[in-house]
């Protein structure tokens, strides 16, 4: 029967051909209009004297499933003929609009005779109960519509025109949909929210590796089909192997269009044409004939099946116990914090727990006249300095201390300057001498045998902590101060931004601006990804609890002054900038998390960076109070290794990584040299050769067994960077200063332990929870779930479904865990020295 129809129609078309060119002029043309049916192919003789009108009548209800005027109609075209300066225009006209191709068109890079449309369906155009448009004439059934063909080709081509019923329209719920689409044949599905529904989770999953875009729009017409109409339609994402979206009711009243396109290549999804090129090559050296086969591989029109799949979204519900949770979560540290604060008014509990430190003596009754005549002498010298001082001349300490005369008998000593991370700018000055001195305070310190660069054999605390509390103090408060002026500066802009940023993604509708994890975002007003910046606020309250702890062992510190010659000296300036800064992690890592992309990578690492570097210096610091690295010295550094990860980001290649290296590997280990022989060390060769007698037969063996770990360590981050040569050369920075700075907290613990020193309980307990939220953290921050360094098509192959109350994620869980472990970590380092407290600073070792 349709190879009937099909006949009579060219019969027709031959016969309307040979009449328009004997009866007519050549500029006359000829409207044959035809009454067809779906479901059926009509081949179409056409010319410039041609014009057909073909009236598609939809099948009776019941005919097909959906019941003809539900669905809209398929509509599928091929042309034989013509060329790209003289198309074939087709223009369908129906009860919601008029739409136009042309065939040829060009797709892909080539030119295509084929296309496939889903049309409007009638509804999307809202019929009026008062029109008076169709008139006495009876109403055009629902689904019906015509297609007006025309060429201004002189030659007679042949087109194919058939309309059928979509295999697939209507979406249904939490039930996966199977569809295919290829290039040339774009595939549309509709969903309707249900009366409950206020917004719906779309997942779209592929099995083969071609490339496509999918695009969610709003009902109605004309529906957007090509890859140039839908780069600007309503949202769109790339895809290869999986995708999703959550969509809104409110946004999308009437229900929602879900388009699939194919692209011509793999580019566009971050793949290369490599494997097809070689085919290409493999072809052409083995069959022979290379590049025609190539063209018949591109002619085979690959198509691409989708699962598509709409699971329900959040309710508010969900929405106000995940924070509910979360908050819960964190200020239960408050309470416990509370709770420690209110025992420790027990006897019993706070004799447990008190510092058992040896106070510092009251000071001496002084007659009233004297105190006089000392401030007199006071005011009329000014704040003069002496020849004792030790503080370097740059550091700006005599600003903020008074200055006192060394004790008669000291010898003037100047300790070495060289830190865990500024060595090379620190001021040079004398290394310690091998004869008895007077410290700061006031007691002999006693020599060993000479070592190394004039050092003592066994070094001791006293040795490097000379300079007096006051200076300490102004030295350790610089870091905080410092700290809080960069974040500003750095921390509103980064705000503007991605505010902006926010803008663009929400106008322009591209999701492959933001690289977020697509099954487990949950917007909520206009954030896009309010899980990710929610589980940012561990490092907010318990960066915040940890000043408030600071501050409080400070001021009781004040109220009860420490012996100067006991114990190892507070820095609690550099303590409140490690709690400061764990704040400001949380506003940038939130920041970064409204739309992670490459361009603002920076700001969810710039201050983890920070941290890491400031836990190393806090750590050195315990042991050489006075030669440890200034504040201005370390952010200078810190400055540095950003924009260096800048550069390997934006710019990175084997050039780079071949670079990076080298001086990775040689920057440790003059940092090696310089922390083992206490900045002693320079790279002169004299300083050369000394250091290589003395490493022949070292003294100081504990220090060197943990450079030699570090530089292991090092070591193996370097060459694996190098034979890796990630994208994501901020990720591999961070894993080297995580890394460096948990093997010093490892290596100073051990090192307290083999000289004999011991723990209080309490920082036993710290080192625990630190420890156990540590390995866990890791373990979600390596598994990830997006990649900014790869093409959104394959970022979004990492994304997975939610993990703890249908709201967090393994990144959510990383920030939550690793608050805690820097929390923990940071309390540990605020007290494992405790047990020094009534030690003499003779008696303490440096390490």
């Amino acid at each position: 029967m349709r190879v009937w129809r099909a006949w009579c129609a060219l019969c027709a078309c031959w016969c309307a051909l040979a009449t328009a060119s004997d009866d007519h002029p050549a500029d006359a043309v000829s409207v044959i209009q035809m009454r067809v049916q779906y479901n059926e192919e009509y081949v179409l003789l056409l010319n410039n004297t041609v014009e057909y009108i073909l009236d598609f009548i939809p099948p009776a209800v019941g005919e097909s499933e959906g019941g003809g005027g539900a669905w809209p109609a398929l509509l599928r075209v091929t042309s034989e003929g013509g060329d790209a300066a003289q198309p074939v225009l087709l223009t369908a006209r129906q009860r919601a609009g008029a739409i136009t191709w042309q065939l040829p068109y060009e797709a892909g890079g080539s030119l295509k005779y084929e296309l496939q449309r889903t049309l409007c369906p009638d509804d999307t155009a809202p019929l009026d109960a008062d029109s008076d448009c169709e008139g006495r004439a009876a109403p055009r059934p629902r689904g019906s519509f015509s297609l007006h063909a025309s060429s201004s080709c002189g030659a007679p081509l042949r087109l194919r025109v058939g309309a059928r019923l979509p295999p697939a329209w209507q979406l249904p719920f939490a039930q996966p949909l199977a569809i295919d689409a290829s290039q040339i044949a774009p595939q549309v599905v509709f969903y309707e929210f249900a009366e409950e529904q206020q917004s719906v989770r779309l997942v779209v999953e592929s099995e083969d590796e071609l490339c496509a875009s999918v695009s969610v729009q709003n009902y109605s017409c004309p529906i957007a089909q090509t890859l140039e109409e839908i780069s600007t339609a309503g949202l769109r994402m790339t895809v290869q192997y999986s995708g999703a979206v959550q969509i809104s009711r409110r946004e999308y009243p009437r229900g929602f269009l879900v388009v699939a396109v194919v692209h011509g290549s793999r580019a566009a999804c971050g793949g290369a044409d490599e494997a097809e090129a070689a085919d290409w090559l493999w072809a052409a050296a083995v069959l022979g004939d290379g590049p025609r086969r190539a063209g018949a591989h591109a002619a085979r029109r690959p198509r691409k099946r989708f699962t598509v799949t709409i699971e329900a979204a959040l309710s508010r519900a969900h929405y106000a116990a995940a924070v509910a949770a979360t908050a819960a979560l964190f200020l239960a540290f408050y309470v416990a914090f509370g709770a420690l604060v209110l025992a420790q008014r027990w006897p019993p509990f706070g004799r447990l727990v008190g510092p058992k430190a040896v106070l510092a003596p009251p000071p001496p009754q002084r007659p009233a006249h004297a105190a006089g005549v000392e401030a007199g002498n006071s005011r009329r010298h000014g704040r003069r300095r002496t020849s004792v001082d030790t503080f370097d001349s740059s550091d700006g300490s005599s600003s903020e201390e008074e200055q006192e005369p060394a004790s008669e008998g000291a010898s003037p000593r100047a300790a070495p300057s060289a830190g865990p991370s500024a060595a090379p700018s620190a001021a040079p000055t004398a290394a310690p001498t091998a004869a008895p001195s007077a410290g700061a305070n006031g007691q002999a310190v006693a020599a060993d045998d000479s070592g190394p660069f004039g050092l003592p054999s066994r070094l001791r605390l006293a040795a490097l902590a000379q300079r007096r509390e006051r200076t300490l103090r102004a030295r350790s408060d610089r870091y905080l101060y410092t700290l809080a002026t960069v974040a500003v500066f750095y921390a509103l802009p980064v705000i503007q931004f991605v505010a902006v940023v926010q803008m663009v993604l929400n106008v322009s509708g591209s999701l492959d601006i933001c690289y977020y994890n697509f099954l487990c975002a949950h917007p909520a007003g206009a954030l896009s990804d309010f899980n990710h910046v929610l589980s940012n606020a561990g490092y907010l309250l318990l960066g915040a609890l940890f000043l408030l702890q600071v501050r409080r062992r400070r001021a009781r510190r004040r109220r009860q002054p420490r012996h100067q010659e006991y114990g190892i000296p507070a820095h609690y300036g550099l303590l409140s900038a490690l709690g400061a800064a764990m704040m400001v992690v949380a506003v940038l890592s939130a920041s970064y998390h409204v739309c992670p992309n490459r361009l603002n990578f920076q700001f969810d690492t710039a201050f983890m960076y920070v941290l890491a570097v400031l836990s190393m210096v806090k750590i050195y610091q315990s042991r050489h109070p006075d030669v440890n690295a200034r504040a201005h010295s370390t952010f200078g550094v810190l400055a540095v290794l950003i924009a260096v990860v800048v550069w390997g980001v934006l710019g990175g290649g084997p050039l780079f990584w071949g670079l990076w290296t080298v001086l990775h590997v040689f920057t440790f280990l003059l940092l090696s040299l310089r922390i083992y022989y206490v900045g002693q060390f320079r790279l002169e060769k004299e300083s050369l050769q000394e250091a290589a007698r003395e490493l022949r037969r070292p003294v100081y063996r504990a220090r060197l067994v943990m450079l030699l770990l570090g530089n292991a360590l090092n070591w193996t981050f370097a060459i694996y960077g190098l034979l890796r040569q990630s994208g994501d050369f901020a990720g591999h920075m961070l894993q080297v200063l995580l890394g460096n700075t948990l093997l010093y907290m490892v290596a100073y613990l051990a090192l307290k332990l083999v000289q004999g020193e011991r723990l209080r309980w309490y920082a036993w307990g710290w080192l625990g929870g630190a420890a156990a939220a540590w390995a866990p953290a890791l373990y979600f921050f390596l598994s990830g779930s997006s990649d900014w360094a790869a093409a959104p098509a394959l970022s979004r192959h990492r994304n997975h479904h939610c993990m703890v109350m249908q709201f967090y994620d393994s990144h959510d869980l990383w920030h939550i865990l690793s608050a805690m472990a820097l929390y923990f970590s940071f309390n540990a380092m605020l007290t494992w020295d405790d047990g020094l407290s009534a030690v003499k600073k003779t008696d303490i070792a440096v390490f």
